[in-house]
């Protein structure tokens, strides 16, 4: 609940496509400097990820206080009391993004940083920009791409940290070695011998992360590449198989078939934009 709210002007950008209890963005934006910037809650809702292009200000979350500036970054987390605000002198001017889901909870475990609140200095709002930019262009289709760069943007916070989490977490290196390998024809006992965990064991701590088991997920990345190259590119379906690692077309034509009930050939001849 919000109980305080004085903000200036804001450009934003509401997402409007699926969602589920894993991942549900809500909006992303730019606030434009306001001396009277504030905003009180008792108990946020969403996860917010806001990075300081100029400017300064505030940030309380429970009993933490934090001066921020120009090149911080920072994350305020859902069910905690948040109070902050623009310096009046110097107000801030920040680009941000507001999303639900225990899949950011997992990721911001898998990559150490669970208590972080401000990245200091970090110096690079590129991340966050792109999230605007890619929800402003297609607010409804742009629900699979967000998870990847929002999972980019916590490894570069992380990795800026000096984190390095990912021989730590299985679910992540499982999920690292799926996306490494969209374009082999894997199974899950491969997936489970990347990180030497029995199949079942593999399959109980990626759906405990992730909400889907990893072969599912495997298929489900495997079928947004497809998807994207007969959208994107003129390559010949023959050829996309090819490269996608499936032993012949036939084989291709099939797995896409099952998964969205239509044929590769159809889905290329459709506008997939309605």
């Amino acid at each position: 609940m919000i109980n305080e709210r004085r903000i200036g002007k804001e450009e934003y950008a509401i997402y409007t496509g699926p969602s589920s209890p894993a991942f549900s963005p809500q909006l992303a934006g730019i606030t434009w400097p306001f001396p009277f910037y504030e905003i009180q809650r008792s108990s946020g809702s969403c996860y917010v990820f806001e990075y300081i292009i100029s400017g300064q200000g505030q940030i309380i979350q429970d009993q933490e206080t934090c001066h921020v500036k120009a090149g911080d970054a920072y994350i305020l987390r859902p069910g905690h009391y948040q109070h902050y605000w623009a310096d009046p002198k110097d107000p801030w001017k920040k680009v941000w993004l507001n999303v639900e889901g225990s899949m950011v909870r997992h990721m911001l475990s898998d990559y150490g940083l669970d208590d972080t609140l401000v990245i200091p200095d970090l110096g690079d709002g590129s991340f966050l920009f792109s999230i605007v930019d890619m929800i402003q262009k297609d607010p409804v289709h742009c629900g699979k791409k967000l998870p990847l760069l929002l999972h980019q943007y916590i490894s570069f916070l992380s990795d800026f940290l000096g984190h390095r989490t990912l021989g730590k977490s299985p679910a992540l290196a499982m999920k690292n070695f799926i996306e490494e390998n969209l374009t082999a024809p894997i199974r899950i006992d491969d997936i489970a011998d990347s990180v030497h965990l029995s199949r079942s064991r593999c399959i109980h701590l990626f759906r405990e992360a992730y909400g889907i088991t990893p072969y599912n997920y495997y298929l489900s990345m495997k079928l947004e590449l497809a998807q994207s190259m007969l959208y994107h590119t003129n390559l010949s379906i023959q050829i996309i198989s090819e490269r996608l690692g499936f032993p012949c077309y036939e084989h291709f034509s099939a797995f896409f078939k099952k998964q969205t009930g239509i044929s590769p050939a159809q889905y290329r001849k459709r506008d997939v934009r309605q």
